[in-house]
């Protein structure tokens, strides 16, 4: 038999670990069990990135009576293999980019972890990522001190530690990205640790326990910080001058917001946050760059007013007692509520995108003088609820004019249209976006997923009609009397298609092409 040479592994290390930095690293676990030359090159590839599910969760084929046997034997496995590229790295003081390390503990694993951070920081290491998981009834684990002295450390980010008292002087001088959901035994540790990264540029902090309160101050790189599901907070104070993105998220719970002069800040994010209108009214006025404005779950918000030529994005999520929003920015691009139909005012004359989620009961009037006032996007997104549907009376379709005459592009989301009734769903759709080009159904019914869509193209219209009823309100003729083609991909059935064939040529004066795709 002819035996096949292996040529890939008789190459040189450098060409084999550069061939590496392209295989995703699944692969590359893959790769290293091939041989020893393999496994070697891996041990010393640059960026090692150990996560224990590659190597415990595909065991579909173990019996179930060795199944907790094998997930032993798989974890040892992902030790010792840690443990060797580590060690070997250490070994020849080379340095690490990065060490990212994804695991399940038990207490026994506690000073291995702590024996492999070890080699990290005596390897010079920038990117610290330790996304670790501990059983409920184990303690925490708790981080070595000397993580807080690595000054070669440029990004830390940490998972369900602990982070004990520590008695001297922090120093993370090179640090400039920092991601905590760990639980603190004093809250002034994570303050001091602020404090002292005089180079940081981002911050966040998620489920940090035992964290009341924070300060952030005279960092003039800070760019961007994130507060998250962080429900201890008593008092909140930021003042950064370079600060360009802050994001708050404090599960509803009240908690006193100081934001200081932050004269470069361009995105703003309040979710579950106990603000009032004057506390809105107030960052707004001291803060005119801001481009981009998220609302969600502020349940003291009751009447706002923005006023902006800055402001490129809006987004306003079940605000429950929101009654009014009047806007007055001309260079908005786009908009997204969800909530009841409130009274609102919109001046943007660059309006492109709006995305919509009505919820609660409405009456038809009051959400097409909704709709009337979006200043007549090009692409509308709109939601409704599983048990909504879509159906304006005819009788009000002829007393008032369709709200939506610009719009050229819209997708509908809704989670059941039985095909007897798809073609009064897209009579509706027509009726407030008369000149659409495109419609998008997506239609969702107990878990299952499917979507109609549908292209148009129109002609010269006829302007000699004597009945004009269904578009007399407009300042042009509707798609009644100029559609030309209808294109209709991903229909249900022959029932469906034939529902809207008929639909169509009964309602386009001049169509002159209709297909299914």
């Amino acid at each position: 038999m002819e035996h096949k040479i292996d040529r890939i592994s008789e190459l040189p290390d450098p060409i084999l670990e550069h061939l590496l930095s392209f295989i995703p690293t699944k692969q590359t676990l893959q790769l290293s069990i091939l041989s020893k030359r393999w496994q070697r090159v891996w041990a010393l590839f640059p960026i090692p990135d150990f996560d224990q599910d590659l190597f415990v969760n595909n065991l579909r084929k173990v019996p179930p009576n060795e199944k907790e046997q094998e997930i032993q034997r798989k974890k040892e496995e992902f030790r010792n293999f840690v443990e060797r590229s580590l060690l070997a790295h250490y070994r020849q003081r080379l340095n690490i980019n990065k060490f990212m390390l994804h695991m399940m503990l038990d207490e026994s694993d506690y000073a291995v972890v702590n024996r492999w951070i070890d080699y990290a920081i005596e390897c010079n290491v920038k990117e610290l990522n330790l996304d670790i998981f501990i059983r409920i009834h184990l303690k925490r684990y708790e981080l070595p001190e000397r993580v807080l002295v690595a000054n070669s450390i440029t990004e830390l980010k940490l998972r369900s530690c602990k982070l004990k008292s520590f008695s001297g002087d922090i120093n993370l001088s090179s640090l400039k990205k920092l991601d905590l959901s760990v639980e603190v035994e004093e809250s002034q540790l994570v303050q001091t640790l602020i404090d002292s990264c005089r180079d940081i540029e981002e911050m966040t902090f998620e489920c940090v326990n035992g964290l009341k309160s924070i300060r952030v101050s005279g960092l003039p790189k800070l760019k961007a910080i994130a507060l998250l599901q962080n429900s201890n907070y008593e008092s909140v104070e930021i003042e950064a001058s370079n600060l360009e993105s802050l994001v708050f998220n404090l599960d509803s719970l009240p908690c006193q917001i100081n934001l200081g002069p932050c004269e470069n800040l361009k995105k703003l994010v309040l979710y579950s946050c106990h603000i009032t209108d004057k506390w809105l009214h107030d960052v707004l006025s001291k803060h005119q760059l801001l481009e981009c404005l998220d609302l969600a779950n502020c349940f003291m918000l009751k009447r706002i007013k923005i006023s902006s030529h800055r402001m490129k994005s809006l987004t306003f999520i079940n605000c429950r007692k929101l009654v009014e929003v009047d806007i007055v920015s001309p260079n908005l691009h786009r908009l997204k509520y969800e909530g009841k139909v409130i009274s609102f005012s919109l001046n943007s004359s660059s309006l492109s995108e709006v995305i919509l989620f009505f919820k609660g009961d409405t009456p038809d009037a009051e959400m097409i003088e909704f709709l009337s006032k979006l200043s007549q996007p090009k692409l509308l997104t709109w939601t409704l609820g599983e048990d909504e549907t879509l159906k304006i009376a005819k009788r009000l379709r002829t007393t008032i004019p369709c709200p939506l005459y610009n719009v050229k592009e819209l997708k509908l989301i809704v989670y059941s249209i039985p095909t007897r009734e798809i073609h009064e769903v897209v009579d509706v759709l027509l009726w407030i976006c008369p000149l659409l080009e495109i419609l998008f159904i997506e239609r969702r019914y107990q878990g299952t997923l499917d979507n109609i869509s549908f292209k148009f193209s129109y002609g010269n219209p006829i302007y000699k009609v004597k009945n004009r009823s269904c578009c007399k309100r407009l300042s042009v003729l509707c798609w009644r009397h100029c559609l030309k083609t209808v294109k209709i991909a991903n229909s249900k059935g022959s029932a469906e298609e034939e529902t809207l064939k008929k639909y169509f040529f009964k309602n386009a004066k001049i169509l002159e092409s209709f297909h299914y795709l």
